[in-house]
């Protein structure tokens, strides 16, 4: 009985704590002289954010009125910037403003020239490496760490991501993206398939598997009734899947009390318990094994990243990695790589399913450049770099710019305030406050990119802003700078390894390919981050990637599936307008997906209801190439 007279004065305690809170906030907001914009609650309380968003704020939402792109009802969600882009900036007339909350407060930026401060100044605004640490649980890894021990990490996890393995994905992705894209063109005629984002899913695992793990996995056996190594209830393809495709379950349930969930009679929980017992015991086994063969020089890396990493413990003077540590690393890897290519291969070819005159385009680069040559005689060192500074590195950076691989990058100020500069006034900013890097916002900020008019002034691809450019339209010619570039010898030297994007001026190589891709303001394009903790694979994203598109398009054509509207044989007897007249129908389904279908878990990607239905045909066989943009 006396419980329940003290819930009432606990509660208006509560209450009065965190108005006072909010008040100290506001008032450190004030000193500041940014933009902000009150919010009830901190999105980085994780466990109150997603309570209050699941039943207060649904609840508001259903009886109140749409409110506008600057309402706390929007700012209050974590994924406000995949919904919004940069119309909330535009809207506050500001590309850098502040939400308080009782939590705390903090910085949302679009602003390219921010950007690049606060990348540029890794001691000043670290990682907030507290809400990474469930990603933890096989061991510490470059993900988690901060400070000299990210340092150690990082100086042991880089040389994994050589040419020597970019070659080995080269390789990997060659083989296996002829066998996807067969099975998707199927034998003979044609047919329709939804199966893009499930098979590129694990078409990325599998490279993963064979260029990170240096194991080869079949996908398609997930019987775990076959004989199984002594101590394993799960084999190894069955283990891994279940850990990369439920990686935010089991998260959760690894934060539980170890003996709690063991006891818990939740067939999930149980399951993921036991795939990450079997895959850690895998993992160990393999490191041990790889350990004894480089200790006995009976194996050397084959270029895989757990080989690399071991070797380090012969030919480097640094600490090695414990075993704990490689296997933190590899699953990190895993968790951040999987999702990020397969997301974005999926994307860009329902981008070109959507746009066939920019894959006709592409097709005539792919053919200028690879001559018709079998796959036998494709070249990493001679023919990647001619791929990625052509059509098809702009066509991928520009489904990069439009479906960035992660909503925001958090950051946060030090330990003690720091002063950047903010459209032209000097800012000090208060020590501790947490940041996001908007990237969907950024790019798409009319402040930061060049832009040209709009493509359709009354159908608008995103109604919420831009409505006078076409910086939200699919236009890879926007990263093509003139070809017939002045130089004395007429050719340019191309980077090897500049990353996501490319940078004229970086001699390395000469090639009659000139380099001929746009590079856009510092800090303005960041798909994968920037500054001393950019990402390592993205380079390893970025052979995978163009390598399996290249693959693809040299031998076959996109196109959006009518089924849902004409069969194949109305189809074959209609008109070009009644051929235009379907197809539209199918574009706007995929233009629906495109803008309201995308989810964010840890990375972006089109959710299960969004599958657009494509077709696959033999270059030369398209049906609607000939009636629509």
């Amino acid at each position: 009985m006396l419980l329940l007279y003290a819930i009432p004065p606990l509660l208006l305690l509560l209450l009065l704590n965190s108005c006072w809170s909010l008040l100290k906030n506001i008032r450190v907001a004030q000193a500041t002289g940014i933009r902000y914009v009150v919010v009830p609650w901190f999105i980085y309380n994780s466990l109150t954010s997603m309570l209050l968003s699941r039943t207060v704020l649904r609840f508001l939402n259903n009886i109140l009125p749409a409110c506008s792109v600057d309402s706390w009802r929007h700012l209050v969600a974590s994924t406000w910037p995949l919904r919004l882009r940069h119309a909330p900036f535009t809207r506050l007339g500001t590309d850098t403003f502040l939400t308080v909350s009782p939590g705390g407060i903090i910085l949302n930026t679009a602003d390219a020239d921010l950007i690049a401060q606060i990348t540029s100044r890794g001691t000043d605004f670290p990682k907030p490496t507290h809400i990474y640490r469930l990603i933890s649980i096989y061991g510490e890894n470059i993900l988690s760490s901060e400070g000299t021990t990210w340092r150690h990490h990082r100086k042991l996890t880089s040389p994994a991501f050589s040419e020597k393995n970019n070659q080995l994905v080269w390789k990997e992705t060659l083989d296996l993206s002829q066998t996807m894209v067969a099975s998707w063109a199927g034998t003979g005629k044609s047919r329709t398939t939804t199966q893009v984002a499930p098979d590129t899913m694990r078409f990325s695992l599998e490279i993963i598997g064979r260029a990170g793990l240096g194991q080869q996995m079949d996908w398609d056996d997930g019987d775990d009734s076959q004989a199984l190594p002594m101590g394993h209830t799960m084999s190894f393809s069955s283990s891994f899947q279940f850990i990369a495709l439920n990686i935010l379950a089991l998260v959760s349930v690894m934060a539980l009390p170890s003996r709690l969930a063991r006891m818990l009679p939740i067939n999930f929980v149980q399951k993921a318990y036991q795939a990450y017992d079997n895959w850690g015991k895998y993992m160990e086994d393999m490191i041990e094994s790889k350990k004894r063969g480089i200790r006995d020089s009976t194996q050397r890396s084959a270029g895989d990243l757990i080989g690399q990493l071991l070797q380090q413990d012969t030919e480097n003077g640094l600490k090695p990695l414990s075993d704990s540590e490689i296997l933190g690393n590899v699953f990190f890897f895993i968790v951040a790589g999987h999702e990020t290519s397969a997301s974005s291969l999926h994307m860009t070819i329902m981008l070109l399913a959507l746009y066939p005159s920019v894959q006709k385009e592409l097709q005539k680069d792919l053919a200028r450049i690879l001559n018709g040559r079998p796959l036998s005689e494709w070249d990493y060192e001679k023919d990647f770099p001619r791929l990625s500074n052509s059509m098809l590195g702009a066509v991928w950076n520009e489904e990069l710019r439009l479906v960035s691989p992660v909503l925001t990058i958090p950051k946060m100020v030090c330990a003690r305030p720091q002063r950047v500069i903010i459209e032209g006034r000097q800012v000090d900013l208060p020590a501790n406050m947490m940041m996001r890097l908007c990237i969907p916002s950024v790019h798409v900020n009319p402040n930061c990119w060049p832009s040209g008019p709009p493509s359709s002034v009354s159908t608008p691809i995103f109604p919420l802003d831009n409505l006078t450019n076409d910086l939200e339209e699919f236009k890879p010619s926007r990263w093509l700078l003139n070809p017939s570039l002045d130089t004395t010898d007429n050719t340019l030297q191309l980077p090897v390894d500049e990353g996501y994007v490319s940078k004229p001026g970086t001699p390395t190589t000469n090639n009659p390919f000139p380099t001929r891709l746009y590079t856009p303001p510092k800090g303005a394009f960041i798909p994968f981050s920037d500054g001393q903790r950019a990402c390592l694979g993205r380079r390893f994203a970025q052979v995978e990637i163009l390598a399996a598109l290249a693959v693809i398009f040299t031998q076959y054509s996109v196109e959006l599936a009518v089924g849902d509207w004409a069969s194949d044989e109305e189809v074959s007897c209609m008109s070009k307008a009644e051929r235009e007249g379907v197809w539209e129908k199918a574009a706007d389904r995929a233009r629906e997906s495109w803008q309201n279908k995308l989810k964010c878990a840890i990375t972006v990607q089109l959710s299960s209801e969004g599958r657009v239905p494509l077709r696959f045909v033999k270059i030369g066989a398209e049906r609607f190439f000939d009636c629509c943009a």
